[in-house]
């Protein structure tokens, strides 16, 4: 954020209540899922294909925690902050807010990159929305985030590159991780009239609403799975069965 931009919220108290309810809600979703991508993560510190991809899974266990941590720090002042939402117990309560396609250990080395380059890049969009946010309690965290990302960024997109290069049954199986976590990434953003992203955006503590940020999202990944022979899983939300406090759509 430029130095010369004085945000209009310096702290949760400046919020009015229903922008600081959209807020919590939607914050405790975006660190509930920083939150489970790195526990996901950490489950391959031991397991990925080589060694340099293990201390990579490493380092970005401790980023994704670090952001969620950051993030729990930020929502604990806001009105109606859960009473678990503290500095003990914020890493272990019992209800969570991430798509449930993160409770559950991941298949193979292809979801981990599937959910770097699809997953991970709908939260970044998100963040980068953010750089110049009225929030400062927000806004003065997203750089140090997306900092972070760029390492994140670079490792996925040289994991793509080699496994699609590879060919034959390994890309199928990267098309199929890509085709299982698609619908996650792509309806995280929410439904076009989700009053939720509306009303941070109209507040200016988001720049975007979640038609824009699905967009700019789709701009992103469209081309780089294209230049690997790889596609983006085409979503049609069915938007009756939103989960506003998951981010996701229930498919059961």
């Amino acid at each position: 954020m430029s130095v010369n931009t004085i945000p209009r919220f310096q702290t949760a108290a400046d919020l009015n209540p229903s922008v600081a309810a959209a807020l919590l809600q939607f914050g405790l979703a975006l660190a509930d899922t920083k939150h489970r991508l790195g526990l996901r993560l950490s489950e391959w510190a031991n397991s990925a294909p080589a060694l340099e991809a293990a201390v990579a899974a490493s380092a970005m266990t401790q980023d994704e925690l670090g952001h969620a941590r950051s993030l729990f720090t930020m929502l604990r002042d806001l009105p109606g902050a859960l009473p678990e939402l503290n500095s003990e117990t914020d890493m272990s309560r019992s209800t969570n807010f991430n798509p449930s396609f993160l409770d559950t250990p991941w298949q193979s080395w292809l979801d981990v990159i599937a959910v770097n380059v699809l997953l991970d890049r709908t939260l970044n969009v998100v963040f980068e929305s953010a750089q110049q946010s009225q929030f400062r309690p927000l806004g003065g965290r997203v750089g140090k985030i997306l900092q972070e990302e760029h390492f994140h960024r670079i490792f996925g997109e040289s994991w793509l590159a080699r496994l699609a290069a590879t060919g034959g049954a390994t890309r199928d199986r990267l098309q199929a991780a890509l085709d299982r976590v698609g619908p996650v990434a792509a309806e995280w953003f929410g439904p076009p009239d989700d009053p939720v992203m509306a009303s941070l955006a109209k507040a200016g503590i988001l720049s975007m609403s979640s038609a824009e940020l699905r967009n700019t999202w789709l701009k992103r990944v469209t081309p780089l799975l294209q230049k690997h022979g790889l596609t983006v899983p085409a979503v049609q939300p069915d938007w009756s069965k939103w989960n506003a406090e998951r981010r996701e759509v229930n498919h059961a």
